[in-house]
């Protein structure tokens, strides 16, 4: 093999080594374990996170955010708990993602003395959860926690000007 030979499949095999490399890694679909405290009841809220100056949900004085439009939340049935949780734990292949983070819903998880062990909160615009404790996977399905909240009757639209009209509705009925 002559030199040039040589530096051609070397070159070829880096190529295809660098493009694998960006490939995209297979998704376990092994749920992880969230919350790491045992939940007894699990509560759905929708919320205009831009009628405060945190857009997070849970206040770490343990209050939540004061843009909350469906009062002390809906509590879930059993069944839409048992199909919320693998929605939430299960990785799923990444999704499009926008950098907005403007979450509108968030699920509160409490123990069976009313306390709030976990939470999560979602931006369906931009396709980002976060939690705490920290834990759930970056790519959740979205699609399915959606349906249970609609289903739950749990307000669900498009864009910021749908929750802060729906939060301004609510201030005007005081």
């Amino acid at each position: 093999m002559n030199r040039q030979s040589f530096l051609h499949l070397t070159g070829t095999g880096l190529l295809g080594a660098v493009l694998s490399s960006c490939a995209t890694a297979p998704v376990s679909s092994v749920p992880v374990v969230w919350p790491t405290r045992k939940s007894a009841t699990v509560r759905a809220f929708v919320y205009d996170c831009d009628a405060d100056k945190s857009v997070s949900f849970f206040q770490k004085n343990g209050s939540v955010h004061r843009g909350v439009i469906n009062g002390p939340g809906v509590l879930l049935t059993e069944a839409q708990v048992q199909r919320l949780m693998p929605a939430l734990t299960t990785p799923t292949p990444r999704q499009h993602r926008t950098a907005c983070y403007l979450p509108h819903h968030a699920f509160l998880f409490y123990d069976a003395s009313g306390h709030v062990v976990a939470h999560s909160e979602i931006c369906f615009t931009c396709t980002i959860q976060r939690s705490s404790p920290a834990g759930l996977p970056e790519h959740i399905n979205f699609q399915a926690v959606w349906d249970i909240l609609r289903e739950a009757g749990v307000p669900c639209g498009d864009g910021s000007q749908f929750y802060k009209d729906l939060f301004k509705e609510l201030q005007a009925g005081r």
